[in-house]
């Protein structure tokens, strides 16, 4: 017979320990079906490790301009076994026990895979359970196009660990994962290729992206448009990247690795969907309600498995309505739409709310409001002064949007993220003082 619980979470990720530990503080029974390392891919395969290294990059070109605040350095030099210890104490810290957690909370941990026998039935190992309720938490994966000899390529996970540092690197692609890898090994000195089929950083205000990729490219970067991959050959450390222009002549680039950052796709295969009577979607992403539940009205999704946008605090946020929807018995929306994100690329970008373009198509009377940080005392003093702030308002003074390029950015943008939040206006911030000389007056300054 199915051993009944309250609450069966497929993954142990950021959303799903989200949703596991709300319904175990109400006292629920829960289990967690997570075969991997508890923590998910930011904890181990992402944002910490992926931080842990943008952070030693900036340590490192810091030390070379240390001479500017007469601070001389000779022979510096850049220890790339180090450079992963650092990386792996990071992480470790950051996680703790996350089986001990699990447990003292008192949430089940099961390590074998769980798939749906059913509408209403999973199993795990060899065990059948019949939750009340079900919540897919499975994360995501890279996504490896279809080219000739993709197979010879990294992803995300091999550039976090890298055995040696890279003399030169390929990124295919413009995104989140390629931008930040571009800024880290650039600062590092391997000599970087951005290959970008389309735009940088879609999601983003594309006068910041601009100024990221210029200083990538004062780093040595180089970014190569309007590139379509055609095939990768050669062998690990000789590796040689065959593409086309917008002139359609085949080209070759040379180089030691190549990284395919060409986005990531919901971990949904093997879960036996169609037995649980799950829609999918025109795309292959479970068809779910605004409160994240999907045609089967006892299983829900959360974090990167909804095939939505793919960002840790947003998996949070998904992990806990969902929880909170469970407990109460009543579907609780579920809206996104005021949590910030960053890219942590070289400077910073981060943003909130709408952009002045997205304002404009949803016609909205809007102004913009901007302020440079380039005189902020702050900013002179640690001679780090490329960058900007763009604030996009309704009439009335209302907050919309905020888009920030520059050191510290995904620090900066929480004020903007609390306005829109909250429904503030630019006169209620300009109201509110910063630190002098703090970086944070670069806000006050961009009050209008």
């Amino acid at each position: 017979m199915a051993e009944h619980i309250d609450v069966f979470v497929i993954g142990g990720g950021t959303a799903g320990n989200a949703a596991s530990r709300a319904v175990a503080a109400e006292g629920l029974s829960v289990a967690v079906a997570e075969p991997d390392k508890v923590g998910g891919t930011c904890l181990w395969h992402g944002c910490i490790p992926k931080k842990a290294l943008f952070n030693s990059a900036m340590a490192y070109r810091d030390v070379q301009h240390a001479d500017e605040f007469g601070v001389l350095t000779s022979g510096v030099e850049l220890d790339w076994p180090s450079v992963l210890a650092w990386k792996w104490h990071s992480q470790e810290t950051y996680a703790g026990d996350q089986e001990d957690l699990m447990a003292s909370r008192g949430i089940r941990h099961l390590t074998e895979a769980a798939r749906f026998l059913s509408s209403t039935e999973v199993i795990a190992g060899q065990t059948v359970y019949e939750p009340d309720a079900i919540v897919v938490a499975t994360g995501s994966h890279a996504i490896i196009p279809p080219i000739p000899g993709a197979e010879l390529a990294d992803i995300s996970d091999d550039a976090l660990r890298y055995p040696e540092l890279p003399e030169s690197l390929v990124i295919i692609g413009a995104g989140y994962i390629a931008m930040e890898f571009a800024g880290i090994y650039a600062s590092f000195g391997t000599a970087v290729t951005v290959l970008v089929r389309d735009t940088v950083l879609t999601p983003f205000d594309q006068e910041t992206v601009a100024i990221a990729i210029g200083e990538l490219q004062r780093l040595g970067a180089v970014f190569i448009r309007g590139a379509s991959v055609t095939g990768i050959t050669g062998m690990a450390g000789d590796l040689t990247v065959e593409y086309t222009a917008d002139d359609g002549v085949p080209r070759y680039l040379p180089t030691q690795r190549v990284l395919m950052a060409t986005g990531r796709r919901a971990n949904l295969d093997d879960l036996g969907l169609d037995a649980a009577g799950i829609e999918r979607d025109r795309n292959g992403r479970p068809a779910l309600d605004s409160a994240l539940r999907s045609t089967n009205q006892r299983v829900w999704f959360a974090g990167d498995a909804t095939g939505l946008t793919m960002l840790t605090p947003i998996a949070s946020v998904h992990g806990s309505h969902v929880a909170r929807s469970i407990i109460t018995g009543q579907p609780q929306m579920v809206d996104t739409s005021a949590i910030p994100s960053a890219c942590f690329t070289v400077p910073e970008l981060a943003q909130v709310g709408l952009t002045e373009a997205q304002a404009t198509q949803r016609g909205i009377v809007h102004r913009v409001l901007r302020g440079t940080l380039e005189y902020v005392g702050a900013a002179i003093i640690t001679d780090r002064r490329t960058g900007f702030i763009k604030v996009v308002i309704a009439e009335d003074g209302t907050v919309l949007g905020a888009h920030i390029v520059g050191r510290d950015a995904s620090d900066l943008i929480y004020t903007y993220a609390l306005a829109v939040r909250t429904g503030s206006t630019i006169a209620q911030i300009a109201a509110t003082r910063a630190i002098h000389p703090a970086l944070s007056e670069a806000i006050n300054w961009t009050t209008g």
